[in-house]
C-alpha cells in the first residue's frame, strides 16, 4: 500500500511538473512572440523616420525647383500690376525712400506674396502621397502663409510661421528678401506613421529681369492693324507667351504658360483676334489668314474663346498688361566682350563644342569649352582662364587692353554679323548623333550688331528636358520632363543680335555649309532686334529640312517666317516647320550672362533654402 501510494505521489509530482513546464514553454513563446512584434514595431517605426527624411529632401528640392517657378511667376505678375515695385525701387516698398525699406511695409508686401504663391501651388500645396515601396509612402504640405491645406487624409491646419523680411541690397541693384515656410511631412510603413515639421526661410534675389524668361516675345505680332498671323491648333508654348500688340488665334492653340497682350503696336487697343471660320493660307508663320477674325476687347473675352476658337490658356491670359520695351543696342555685350570675353570682327565663323584636355596641356584632364573664330582656337575651362593656340602652346588670351583674361566671362561679341554659327557636325552613324557643342558647366552669349546666322545644330551637353513639346494624336498635349532647377543644370546659351536677323541658315545651292541639318537643334534663347527667320522660307523643301527643334525662347521685334503651307490641305510647302520647348530653367532666373534684361522685377537665380529645425509631432 505505501509503495503505491509513493508511486500515485511520484506520478502527480511528474504530471505537476509537466504542467508547469508547459506553462513556462507557453509564457516564454508568447514572451517570445511579443518581442517579435515589438521588434517589427520597432523596425517599421525606424523605416517612417527614413521615410520622412527623405520626403523633407524632397521638400528642399521642390522649393528650389518647382515652387520657385511659382514664386518667379508671382514676382511678375505683382510687379505688372503695381503692388510691388521694380528694382529702380525697394521692390517690396516701392514708395519708400530711405537707406533701407520699413520692415512693416516689407512684411505687408511679403505676405501678399505668399499667399500668391499658395494659390499657385499644386493643391495650394498639398504633394502627394508619393510610394517608396509596397505600404511605405508620404506626403508633403508646403505653407508660406501658416495656413496647411487638408492633404492626403489630413485635414487642414495652421502652423506657426514667421515674418518676411529685408535682407540686403540696394535700389537700382539686386535684393534680397526673405519668406519664412513650413513644411509637414507624413511617412507611413503599414501602419506605422511618423509626422515631422519643418520650420524654415526661402531667401531670394529680385532684380531686373531677363528677356530670357520668355518663351515667345515680340514687339508687333501683326503686320499691320488686322489679323494676319494667326496661332492655331498646331501653336504649342509652355512659357511666358506676350506681345506688345495683339495676338489672333484659330481653333484650339495651346498655351502651358501665361499670356498676356498690350495693344500698343498693331491695333493699338486691348483685346485679340479670334476667328470662328477660315480660308486656309499660302503664306505660312505659324498661321493662317482668317476671312473673319472679328476683333474682341477683354470685355468679351471672359470666357476667352469664340464661336470654334478656344484657345487653352493653362495659366489664364491678361490682356492688359504693361508693354516690354526692347533694348536699343548691344553696348553691354560689346563692353563685357573687351574686359573679359571674345571680341571679334564680323564676317567670320563660329563653331562650338566639347572636349577634355590632352596630356601636358592647362587643361590637361579637364573639360572644355572649344570656341573657334574662323581658324583661332580657343579654350575656356570652368572658372577659369580663356586660352588660345599661338601655333604651339595653349596661352592664357589677352582683352582689349592686354590683360590676361584669367576668368571667361562668357560673352562673345562680333562687331558687325556672324556668317556662320554652329556645333560640330553630326556623326555618320544611322541615326546620326549630334555632339553637345555647350560644355555642361558652361554659360556663353553669342552676340552681334547685324545678322547671325545659324548653320548647324547647337546643343547642350547637359539637356534639361527629356523631350520636345508636341501634340498627341487624340489632340492632347505632351509636354516633356523638363529641370526646373538652375542650380543642377548649368549650360545655356543666348544669341543675340541688336540690329538684324537671327537666321537659320537654308537654300544655300552653291555654299551648302551655311545650310543647317533636317531636323536642327536649337538649345539655345534667340533674340532679334528685327526678326528670327528661315532663310528662302518659301523656295525650300520641306523634305529636306524638316523642323526646326527649338529649346528655350524666341525674342523679336516682328514673328519671323519659317515656311509655307499648302493652301487646301495644310501641309508643308516650303521651309522648316517650328517645335518650341520652354527651358523651364528661365523661370528660375537662369539667362546667359550678359543678357539683354528688361524693366521688370524678376526673380534672380541666386537663393538659398534654409532649415531652421525640425520637430516630430506625431508617432504611432
Amino acid at each position: 500500500m505505501n509503495q503505491k501510494r509513493e508511486e500515485g505521489i511520484a506520478l502527480i509530482t511528474v504530471l505537476l511538473l509537466l504542467v508547469l513546464l508547459m506553462g513556462i514553454m507557453v509564457v516564454t513563446m508568447n514572451l517570445t512572440l511579443s518581442n517579435v512584434s515589438q521588434s517589427g514595431d520597432s523596425v517599421q517605426q525606424s523605416r517612417t523616420l527614413a521615410i520622412a527624411q527623405g520626403g523633407r529632401n524632397f521638400g528642399q528640392s521642390l522649393l528650389q525647383g518647382h515652387v520657385g517657378t511659382k514664386l518667379s511667376d508671382a514676382i511678375v505678375d505683382l510687379a505688372a500690376s503695381n503692388t510691388i515695385g521694380n528694382a529702380a525701387t525697394w521692390v517690396f516698398a516701392p514708395s519708400q525712400t530711405g537707406t533701407t525699406p520699413p520692415p512693416l511695409t516689407v512684411a505687408t508686401n511679403l505676405r501678399t506674396l505668399a499667399t500668391n504663391i499658395q494659390s499657385r501651388m499644386n493643391g495650394r500645396g498639398c504633394y502627394g502621397p508619393f510610394t517608396v515601396s509596397g505600404t511605405q509612402q508620404f506626403s508633403l504640405r508646403i505653407s508660406f502663409t501658416g495656413q496647411l491645406p487638408a492633404c492626403d487624409g489630413q485635414e487642414a491646419s495652421t502652423a506657426e510661421i514667421g515674418t518676411g523680411r529685408f535682407i540686403s541690397g540696394a535700389t537700382n541693384s539686386t535684393q534680397q528678401y526673405s519668406l519664412p515656410y513650413v513644411m509637414v511631412v507624413s511617412a507611413q510603413d503599414g501602419l506605422a506613421r511618423r509626422t515631422l515639421t519643418v520650420n524654415g526661410e526661402y531667401r531670394f534675389n529680385v532684380g531686373n529681369g531677363s528677356f530670357a524668361r520668355f518663351a515667345l516675345l515680340t514687339d508687333a505680332q501683326q503686320s499691320g492693324t488686322s489679323a494676319n498671323i494667326f496661332f492655331t491648333s498646331r501653336t504649342l508654348f509652355n512659357g511666358p507667351v506676350h506681345t506688345n500688340g495683339n495676338f489672333a488665334f484659330r481653333d484650339n492653340p495651346y498655351f502651358g504658360g501665361s499670356v498676356s497682350s498690350s495693344g500698343v503696336t498693331d491695333r493699338r487697343t486691348a483685346g485679340g483676334y479670334f476667328s470662328n471660320t477660315y480660308r486656309t493660307c499660302e503664306r505660312y508663320y505659324g498661321c493662317y489668314l482668317a476671312t473673319d477674325s472679328p476683333f474682341r476687347t477683354p470685355s468679351q473675352l471672359n470666357p476667352p474663346s469664340y464661336g470654334t476658337t478656344t484657345p487653352d490658356f493653362m495659366n489664364g491670359v491678361n490682356w492688359n498688361a504693361p508693354p516690354v520695351d526692347f533694348p536699343t543696342n548691344s553696348n553691354n555685350q560689346a563692353a563685357a566682350a573687351q574686359a573679359a570675353g571674345l571680341y571679334i570682327s564680323s564676317g567670320t565663323t563660329v563653331t562650338l563644342s566639347v572636349g577634355n584636355g590632352e596630356s601636358g596641356t592647362p587643361m590637361a584632364g579637364v573639360k572644355y569649352q572649344a570656341i573657334n573664330v574662323g581658324t583661332t582656337r580657343y579654350r575656356s575651362v570652368e572658372n577659369g582662364p580663356l586660352y588660345r593656340w599661338d601655333g604651339s602652346s595653349w596661352v592664357i588670351a589677352t582683352n582689349s587692353t592686354g590683360q590676361p583674361i584669367n576668368r571667361f566671362n562668357g560673352v562673345v561679341y562680333a562687331n558687325g554679323g556672324l556668317t556662320s554659327l554652329k556645333g560640330p557636325p553630326r556623326t555618320t552613324a544611322t541615326p546620326p548623333v549630334i555632339p553637345p557643342a555647350v560644355a555642361s558647366f558652361s554659360q556663353l552669349t553669342i552676340a552681334a550688331n547685324a545678322d547671325i546666322r545659324i548653320t548647324g545644330d547647337l546643343k547642350y551637353e547637359d539637356n534639361p528636358c527629356d523631350g520636345a513639346l508636341r501634340r498627341n494624336s487624340d489632340g492632347t498635349v505632351n509636354v516633356p520632363n523638363c529641370s526646373s532647377d538652375p542650380l543642377i543644370q548649368k549650360n545655356v546659351l543666348g544669341v543675340y543680335t541688336s540690329s538684324g536677323d537671327i537666321k537659320i541658315g537654308a537654300g544655300h545651292s552653291t555654299t551648302s555649309n551655311l545650310n543647317v541639318p533636317k531636323d536642327v537643334q536649337i538649345q539655345a534663347t534667340l533674340m532679334a532686334d528685327s526678326e528670327v527667320r528661315v532663310e528662302n522660307a518659301e523656295t525650300v523643301s520641306c523634305n529636306a529640312y524638316g523642323t526646326a527643334y527649338v529649346l528655350g525662347g524666341v525674342i523679336s521685334r516682328n514673328y519671323g517666317q519659317f515656311g509655307t503651307f499648302n493652301r487646301g490641305d495644310g501641309s508643308c510647302s516650303s521651309g522648316l516647320g517650328r517645335s518650341f520647348t520652354y527651358d523651364q530653367r528661365m523661370l528660375n532666373g537662369l539667362a546667359p550672362p550678359y543678357f539683354p534684361t528688361t524693366q521688370m522685377t524678376n526673380l534672380l537665380v541666386d537663393r538659398q533654402v534654409i532649415q531652421y529645425g525640425q520637430t516630430e509631432q506625431e508617432r504611432r
